[in-house]
């Protein structure tokens, strides 16, 4: 009887062993149809909650935020940055293109703040104010040309108001942030933009991670480059990916 049971076990088990491949086949780990690897939109993940909390440390201040036209805001070489203190907090939900941006930064003895709370899309690929999981500037065909192509983890586009010691300085200026590649040599700070490349990939390095953030006026000044009045640009160099309400 115990040789039995034995056999009449290890037959059973036998034939659910079997039978869970055949039942997971279907449902599990298989591409559908022609889906493959590609890369998936963020609503295409059933568990996507669209919320964003991010904090960026170690900033650069691209230029001053006392420079008298002629400058460079861009500064592909790497000359005209200088560390300051400072953060970038993003909380935001991309699904509802709503949340807020708070940035704030010391230059000398004078204390900045920049708050951008509202997002809104003038092109398709900006989603309605907030994106994640693109392809920007560069080559790319989204945005303009004066960066290198990236892959945007995150990215915003709307208005935002720059204090100084308190007082609005900038107030409802167009603004643009970037959770992206590393664009800058670690050592250097060098932007290596543009140059002639065989590969399709953009001049951005995919090993490392920034946060960007640019305000700009209305007004043109092709002194300038970008060639704006006015061209605030912050980089944040080490990127912290926080749990929700910490």
């Amino acid at each position: 009887m115990a040789i039995g049971y034995r056999t009449l076990g290890s037959t059973v088990s036998a034939i659910v062993f079997l039978c869970v491949p055949i039942v997971m086949a279907g449902q599990f780990g298989t591409p559908k149809d022609d889906e493959g690897t590609r890369i998936f939109k963020a609503e295409e993940h059933p568990s996507y909650s669209g919320q964003f909390h991010l904090t960026g440390q170690q900033a650069f201040l691209i230029g001053s935020m006392n420079d008298r036209s002629p400058w460079d805001h861009m500064d592909y070489a790497g000359k005209r940055l200088q560390s300051v203190q400072g953060t970038i907090n993003i909380d935001v939900d991309e699904r509802t293109n709503s949340g807020h941006v708070i940035a704030e930064f010391t230059e000398g003895p004078d204390r900045y703040r920049i708050v951008m709370d509202r997002f809104a899309a003038k092109a398709p690929f900006q989603d309605g104010g907030i994106a994640t999981r693109i392809y920007e500037h560069g080559d790319s065909g989204n945005g303009d040309p004066l960066y290198p192509k990236t892959w945007l983890y995150l990215g915003g586009w709307g208005t935002a108001t720059v204090f100084k010691n308190g007082d609005v300085l900038y107030k409802d200026y167009d603004a643009h942030f970037m959770v992206m590649e590393r664009s800058r040599d670690p050592q250097t700070h060098e932007v290596r933009y543009p140059v002639k490349r065989s590969l399709p990939g953009g001049e951005t390095d995919p090993a490392g991670m920034e946060i960007d953030l640019w305000v700009r006026s209305k007004e043109q000044n092709t002194n300038n480059f970008p060639p704006f009045e006015i061209f605030v640009h912050l980089c944040w160099e080490e990127v912290t990916w926080r749990s929700v309400g910490k």
